[in-house]
């Protein structure tokens, strides 16, 4: 907790907001370590990360939370277990079973209750509570929901939910009919909606995958579905993992298949600033070119890791390379919304600075994905149609709230977790680098995020709106964000 606490505490100060936050103040961690000082040592290389005007150090442990095991895929631990599931605990709600192993699996589809609302054959109902011969049609997530949650009550089981950006109308669920094929309804409470659509990969229940179970997921950057526990699975839940999570996945998106690696594996990936086009992260597909790798840069060491270590080691630092190539995208399209709101000019500096750490940081990643690989990766075309439709004020700051606050503040987090666990000095400089760019990236976001509140009331609005609906983040990054957030508002009503 401690690295969480002086992430948040630099990224105050960098902004002049620290005595506005509340309970910003300094303390030591748990284990003694001043907040703003230390330095890294051992195999990995030595020094403090660090950004902006106060130091963010990668330190002994892993943040914010203890380190499991050491049994991380591609550091030599044996894979966990398959399918077991140990003094298992059924939650009546969901109809999950939490196992000791940290895992849930789903043995059977059941119905979520909706408390508060119509039935679900007169959920479509008309004036008078009379049933409709019309049933109301289901949410795309296409209605902006911020400030007026009533509007998604024209939906079917409709409520107001959070969306890539901001809030948006989003479909409830009773049973997994209502999601469609490929989709489960999971009840995590009751609700006036019911429970909510998630992803089957392959699974709704435990009958779907023979020997084995029906396991609940997590992918790289929060999306969250369900999937059968496989014996190519090098983790089923964080505790198997010495660092990062366990998550499923590393299937482009943009419909790109090659590279990809179905599994569940312990992922450090550095999400950061995503290009949302209409709420889809876009990115581009995996090519076989050597354009985007720097011939002098340093390669770490490959020669004590088995093939399948070095296939997995390469789809994740080509993930993390075509999210940084597609962050090039997001600055460039901030870039000109920030002349079409004539923004000042230091704003307008700071983002041609991101987008230049942007394409360094995608270099950086595709020349270690293609030491891993044995052969050239890089990114081919993005696509970027229909990217340039967001150019309100308004419309700006919810993007940007989105991709540089929650976004960016993530990465600088997730980066130096990382750059903790790293053993190889290139694997620990090329995180060092991107967590100390990142946190700039965020402090960017941010003073946008106040100059854009100082030229137009309705923005507090959209802020307070967007902390209401939350971001589907770790807590420790909401808090870091929030408190931020909070300070700016608290600045913006004194002035």
């Amino acid at each position: 907790m401690a690295r969480c606490h002086g992430l948040k505490l630099s990224l105050l100060a960098s902004l002049g907001l620290l005595p506005l936050a509340c309970g910003a103040t300094t303390h030591d961690g748990a284990d003694g370590e001043a907040e703003s000082g230390g330095s890294r040592s051992g195999a990995g290389g030595s020094g403090p990360v660090s950004g902006g005007s106060g130091p963010v150090t990668a330190g002994s442990g892993p943040i914010c939370g203890p380190a499991g095991p050491a049994t991380t895929f591609g550091v030599g631990g044996a894979p966990p277990s398959r399918s077991t599931c140990t003094a298992g605990v059924l939650d009546p709600v969901s109809g999950l079973v939490r196992c000791k192993e940290g895992f849930e699996h789903r043995p059977a589809a059941v119905a979520c209750e909706v408390v508060g609302g119509a039935p679900a054959e007169l959920e479509a109902g008309g004036a008078g509570g009379e049933p409709s011969s019309k049933p109301k049609p289901r949410a795309q997530g296409g209605v902006a929901c911020a400030g007026n949650p009533s509007i998604c009550d024209q939906f079917e089981l409709g409520y107001c939910g959070q969306g890539p950006m901001s809030p948006v109308c989003l479909s409830g669920c009773i049973t997994d009919a209502d999601c469609g094929a490929g989709w489960v309804c999971t009840c995590h409470d009751y609700t006036s909606h019911g429970g909510e659509c998630q992803p089957a990969n392959g699974c709704r229940t435990d009958a779907d995958c023979g020997p084995s179970l029906c396991a609940a997921y997590v992918g790289p950057c929060g999306d969250a579905g369900f999937a059968c526990i496989q014996h190519q699975d090098q983790c089923v839940s964080d505790a198997d993992c010495s660092q990062g999570h366990c998550a499923y996945g590393f299937i482009p998106a943009g419909g790109c298949t090659n590279l990809a690696f179905p599994a569940r594996v312990c992922e450090s990936s550095v999400c950061g600033r995503p290009f949302l086009v209409d709420s889809d992260a876009r990115v581009a597909c995996p090519v076989a070119t050597g354009d985007w790798i720097d011939a002098g840069a340093s390669r770490p060491g490959v020669e004590h890791l088995t093939r399948e270590e070095r296939a997995a080691l390469a789809a994740h630092w080509t993930r993390m390379g075509q999210m940084e190539h597609a962050s090039i995208a997001a600055f460039a399209r901030f870039q000109l919304q920030l002349l079409a709101l004539a923004a000042p000019p230091e704003l307008v500096e700071g983002c041609t600075q991101a987008l230049a750490d942007e394409t360094a940081h995608t270099l950086l990643c595709f020349g270690i994905a293609s030491a891993y690989a044995g052969s050239s990766i890089g990114p081919g075309p993005l696509d970027i149609d229909g990217s340039l439709a967001c150019t309100s004020l308004a419309d700006v700051v919810d993007l940007v709230i989105a991709e540089g606050c929650y976004g960016e503040t993530g990465a600088a987090l997730e980066a130096l977790e990382a750059a903790d666990a790293a053993s190889d000095p290139v694997i620990f400089a090329a995180y060092a680098r991107i967590a100390r760019d990142e946190q700039r990236h965020a402090e960017l976001a941010f003073r946008f995020v106040r100059w854009a509140a100082g030229q137009d009331e309705r923005v507090a609005t959209r802020v307070r709106a967007a902390l209401v609906a939350g971001q589907a983040v770790s807590p420790a990054v909401q808090d870091i964000v929030e408190s931020c957030l909070y300070a700016v508002l608290t600045q913006r009503a004194a002035a």
